[in-house]
């Protein structure tokens, strides 16, 4: 059993995105930027029919589907989704902090009352970029507490305004004034590998889904080491496509390193436990 926990689906709330609109320069380079690995055939068609096949092709079971509100994405179109792959695709709906209240209204329709197992927040990369400990947020991640609604997080990468943004101990603060709060933090912290490791070995409620920061990246052996011994329960499988086809995530996750006791875990187990599967 495989659930990719982030996959960007060539549909409406993804179109004219910059993710899928660098397959030209990924074509002249013959293979995608950071990874190195072709571009996947339903990228160049942005076709949701040949990702679903391809989905299948690589034996990964359920994709989990985020929706990006900076890049103009809407979550009544990812309940669409949804509806037409009702077991193969599990939503998490776009949150932002431009109003609060209505954020607050978003997640009760979509998730509480709604098809969506979670939400999805991204502090550095929003129009209005926010520091993930902001007051501000505080309501929505008591809320999410109360009701056991999963928060991913985009926290570690590029794309922002400054690497402050991604400081360890904003998330360290989260974790800690809401404690039953499960936070699942998007390319895995990176690059603070070695410091999210111990927010995660310290703080129950903090998963990791480094996704393509697991491999060819500074840090990635200490994914695999954590993966292995300390926070076998804490690692979770994505392959943030486009950027990588999800038949290649798979295939590098497996050959990473991982014992067959930890890749059980990472593909699958700890992705259905934080989704509540």
């Amino acid at each position: 059993m495989i659930i990719d926990f982030r996959v960007r689906v060539p549909y409406k709330m993804y179109e004219g995105s910059n993710l899928f609109s660098m397959v030209e320069f990924a074509e002249q380079c013959h293979c995608m930027p950071r990874t190195g690995k072709p571009v996947a055939p339903s990228m160049k068609a942005f076709s949701l029919e040949m990702l679903m096949q391809e989905k299948r092709e690589a034996k990964v079971d359920k994709i989990v589907v985020p929706v990006r509100k900076a890049s103009g994405g809407q979550n009544a179109d990812l309940v669409d989704l949804i509806e037409q792959y009702p077991d193969e695709i599990i939503g998490l709906a776009g949150i932002d902090l431009v109003q609060v209240d209505y954020s607050l209204r978003e997640i009760e329709k979509y998730v509480v009352n709604g098809s969506c197992k979670g939400i999805v927040m991204e502090p550095g990369q929003d129009l209005d970029p926010w520091m993930a400990n902001d007051q501000k947020a505080y309501p929505i991640y008591k809320y999410c507490e109360k009701n056991n609604i999963p928060i991913a997080m985009t926290f570690g990468g590029i794309s922002v305004p400054s690497l402050r943004y991604y400081n360890p101990e904003l998330i360290d603060d989260i974790a800690a004034d809401f404690p039953e709060l499960k936070l699942i933090l998007v390319h895995g912290g990176w690059p603070y590998v070695t410091e999210v490791c111990q927010i995660c070995l310290n703080r129950t409620n903090v998963y990791l889904a480094p996704d393509f920061y697991f491999i060819k990246s500074p840090g990635c052996k200490d994914y695999v080491e954590a993966a292995n011994a300390l926070l076998s329960d804490k690692i979770i499988f994505s392959s943030a496509y486009p950027v990588l086809p999800l038949g290649d995530a798979v295939e590098c996750y497996r050959n990473s390193g991982l014992s067959e006791q930890a890749l059980e875990k990472v593909l699958y187990k700890n992705a259905a436990t934080v989704l509540g599967l």
